[in-house]
């Protein structure tokens, strides 16, 4: 019986499926009036037709299917009559007899604010197929549209616009269209422009950076997207890396770090000081404080999601970009009117040409790891090295508009970083030389289906597979020791999202989720012989459910979802609900509330310092259930916004509270480092934007209050400050344009990281045999606060007709201040037989300056 009424139910949900697939262009056979016709529509989508009477009372014809869009509905009756219907706005429809006559359409997008050229913006010609994208000047084409069509275009961030196509009949050059800052309907965007251009703040607490039409940071020569996240309140990374970024006290392992929709290991080139993600194909990022929506999951701390370029480009495009670390290409290419293409790669030139850039960035990442730190063990003879180090990444999408309703997608992206370092000893009578080799490598790749199934509701549907490597030889080039040491990441996973619009204020979102992770951790020695090898995998089914409302008279805002997510190895079961409100009070203010629980299985630990060569000394792990827990947070939040008459300004308390973190993935260096036990942090405090605009400058402040704690319950003491307890956070910044310039200069000041020190007095005891050193209270000192001056500047100009050359300058820590960002201390031997504590101080990128040149076709 119970097998049968399974089968039933199964039968039941396939036919269901296919009521969905069949096509949804047919028509009834009867013929109706035009006018009853328009009735049905006017009632079914909320709009209202204006006409002559006399235009229609005669025309009859089959209705259009139901299950069409009202796009889809109007290009029916387009074709079908000798009527032309165009929309004016959201709601009016306006109909006239048809005409056949074309011209062809020039124009420039600009930003109504800034007059800035607007990259990326969509030109859709209405109820056709037809469209353009505008270019890096703003630009389109269109040719052969007929003269009584209407124009929609359509930009991130600014409002819908209906242009006539009869607007461009006597005008001899490209004319220019303004598009203004605006609002979504249930995206509500509730601060726009923060600090620069390109930055906005939505209604679910997301704050969303358009890459590809951004202003300027202090420090930049290219939109670097992890370092740009930094400009936010509440976001710090206190070693000046992409690969440790610390979101409201997490660690950078608690970040979940989405390229389109799939999961990341590995952030950074240049082992963390440049990110790994190509900014030219990259359209926008989110970044998530709190109140993350429910279809993410496996993060205890922020989430950050980029998502390159979808645009269906109407002609090609090519980039050349150099700069003194690395040069690359990037292209968009249309293949056919249902196929494009977008490729992008980098490469470093330093086995070519080492730029003073290059030389600062190398000894900023390398300082006091294996590669710099030189021991000649023999006491004889000389001992020297030699390092080649590269990067590179290369990514691809490929779109396919299967039809007006389906589009298809497959992309690829891998990053790479390979260091070999190489130790020659010699004497009179003989050279050895022994190669180090450290390699960090991931790839990821995906296939997607998204589908309109009319205008209400779509659907998409995601396969995807991640890898990461990290792989380190280490050779010892006295005692022919070699060390080999493997961190392996594969995961693969489906994703399933469906979304309803019921109104124009009510969204009902759900999904489903299945994630299989595997993590292997080797280490093999050759003297004397030994081998570990630990694999672990688990699988993950979740699904989701969020509802987004949206009552614009009473200007509320309101996102609510729930999470279950359910781990088959543990069978265990976790509930997540997650909540954001907004509420404008008038005046230009707004409050805002939200709330989360999330949960991670993945996190990241570190044995030893010197693992990996001492570069990257991290692994991935996988929750156990036992000496390494699944990670669970709990947050709350509460802002007040305020938007109006140019001034902008934000002020958010936060609570935090984090439980299941292990002292192995904290990276203690003190008597805490090879402490194994679990236990939670708390973080709170108060982030505060304030930001005023003119037409041509934008000034900013941020300030960060934050204490953050941990709790240890087998420690003594049981509390005591995080790792990144960061106090003070402020920044001071101001940016200018002008016609095709941009300049932008900022200071960043934060007070120092935590350090624990050894005991004044009786700091070396021998433990087991071996000297060791007796610390006091952990991190109960500080270093010297933080300071850095950062300047950037950009110029850009046509070459030509099709050419557009643009031109950055930045410089890094222009008082060459030498910043103090950690701390910890070792034994080394003396001259007397007694060792000695040595304090070891990792130092800040000095005055770094670099140049970047991009040049489009």
């Amino acid at each position: 019986m119970g097998n049968n009424k399974g089968q039933h139910t199964l039968l039941k949900i396939v036919l269901i499926l296919l009521s969905w697939s069949l096509p949804l262009t047919a028509q009834t056979d009867d013929k109706k009036p035009l006018t009853e016709i328009l009735n049905t529509i006017e009632e079914n989508f909320d709009v209202r037709f204006s006409y002559a009477q006399n235009d229609v009372d005669t025309i009859t014809l089959p209705p259009p299917d139901i299950s069409l869009n009202l796009n889809q509905q109007l290009e029916y009756l387009n074709q079908n009559t000798s009527l032309s219907f165009q929309k004016i706005d959201g709601r009016y429809i306006t109909i006239s007899p048809a005409t056949v006559e074309e011209i062809n359409l020039c124009g420039i997008i600009i930003d109504a604010q800034s007059k800035q050229p607007l990259l990326g913006a969509t030109i859709e010609v209405v109820n056709t197929t037809r469209a353009a994208v505008s270019d890096r000047n703003g630009s389109f084409n269109l040719e052969n549209i007929p003269q009584n069509f209407q124009l929609t275009i359509r930009y991130l961030g600014f409002e819908t616009k209906q242009v006539p196509v009869s607007t461009f009949l006597e005008q001899t050059e490209c004319i220019q269209i303004q598009l203004k800052p605006t609002t979504d309907e249930l995206q509500e965007v509730v601060l726009q422009d923060i600090f620069t251009k390109g930055i906005t703040k939505t209604a679910e607490s997301t704050f969303k950076i358009n890459v590809e039409n951004f202003g300027s940071l202090p420090g930049l020569t290219e939109p670097d997207i992890l370092q740009m996240i930094q400009a936010l309140p509440g976001i710090i990374s206190i070693d000046e890396t992409v690969s440790n970024i610390s979101i409201r006290g997490g660690t950078n392992d608690e970040n979940l770090i989405l390229w389109d929709d799939i999961k990341m290991y590995q952030n950074g080139h240049f082992f963390g000081l440049i990110s790994g993600f190509n900014p030219y194909l990259t359209k926008e990022v989110s970044v998530s404080k709190n109140g993350t929506h429910a279809r993410y999951g496996e993060s205890v701390s922020g989430v950050v999601a980029m998502h390159s370029d979808d645009d269906f480009t109407e002609s090609h495009l090519l980039g050349i970009q150099l700069n003194m670390i690395n040069f690359g290409t990037f292209a968009k290419i249309k293949v056919n009117k249902k196929l494009a293409i977008h490729v992008s790669g980098r490469r470093t030139f330093t086995d070519i040409f080492e730029s003073p850039a290059y030389k600062q960035l190398f000894d900023k990442v390398f300082q006091d790891t294996e590669i710099t730190n030189l021991q000649n063990l023999a006491g004889t003879g000389s001992l020297s090295s030699e390092e080649e180090f590269l990067f590179y990444d290369f990514s691809t999408k490929a779109i396919y508009r299967a039809s007006e309703k389906d589009r298809f997608r497959v992309n690829f992206l891998t990053i790479n970083n390979a260091l070999n370092f190489t130790e020659t000893f010699t004497t009179e009578t003989i050279e050895n030389s022994e190669t180090s080799e450290l390699d960090q490598n991931s790839m990821a790749g995906g296939l997607s289906w998204e589908r309109d199934w009319n205008s209400k509701l779509s659907t998409t549907a995601l396969i995807y597979g991640t890898y990461y490597l990290l792989d380190a030889s280490n050779l010892d080039i006295f005692s022919n020791q070699k060390f080999i040491q493997t961190n392996e990441v594969l995961e693969t996973g489906t994703k399933i999202d469906a979304s309803h619009s019921f109104s124009r204020s009510y969204t009902l979102s759900a999904g489903y989720q299945f994630t299989e992770t595997g993590i292997t951790n080797k280490q093999e020695v050759n003297i004397p012989l030994f081998r570990n090898y630990v694999k672990n995998g688990l699988r993950t089914h979740a699904i989701y459910l969020s509802n987004a409302l949206n009552w614009q008279n009473s200007g509320t805002y309101i996102t609510a979802g729930l999470r279950l997510s359910y781990i088959s190895k543990f069978d265990e079961t976790l509930i997540e609900p997650r909540l954001n409100i907004h509420q404008k009070i008038g005046g230009g203010f707004a409050l805002e509330g939200a709330y989360e629980q999330k949960s991670q299985t993945v996190t990241q630990r570190i044995d030893f310092q010197s693992d990996f060569l001492g570069v990257e000394k991290r692994r991935w792990v996988l929750a156990n259930n036992n000496d390494v827990p699944i990670s669970k947070s709990k947050q709350y939040s509460l802002s007040l916004l305020y938007q109006k008459n140019n001034w902008l300004l934000q002020l958010e308390g936060f609570s935090k509270k984090v439980n299941g973190i292990t002292s192995a993935n904290q990276a203690f260096q003190n008597q805490l480092q090879f402490v194994r036990t679990s236990g939670n942090y708390k973080a709170e405090g108060l982030e505060v934007i304030i930001n005023k605009k003119t037409k041509n400058w934008s000034f900013w402040t941020s300030y960060t209050y934050a204490e953050n704690n941990y709790t240890f319950n087998q420690l003594q003491p049981e509390t005591f400050p995080h790792n990144f307890d960061i106090r003070h956070q402020w920044t001071l910044a101001s940016s200018y344009s002008f016609n095709r310039l941009k300049i932008a200069g900022g200071i960043n000041w934060h007070t120092g990281k935590p350090v624990s020190l050894p005991l004044s007095r009786n700091a070396i005891e021998i433990v087991n045999g071996n000297p060791t050193i007796q610390y006091d209270t952990p991190n109960q000192a500080r270093n010297d606060d933080y300071f850095r001056v950062d300047l950037s500047a950009e110029y850009d100009f046509k070459a030509g007709e099709k050419t557009q050359i643009k031109v950055n300058a930045a410089v890094l820590n222009l008082t060459n201040r030498k910043n103090v960002l950690n701390t910890y201390f070792i034994l080394e031997d003396s001259e007397t037989s007694n060792p000695v504590i040595n304090q070891v101080e990792q130092i800040s990128l000095g005055l770094t300056p670099n140049i970047s040149v991009q040049i489009l076709f």
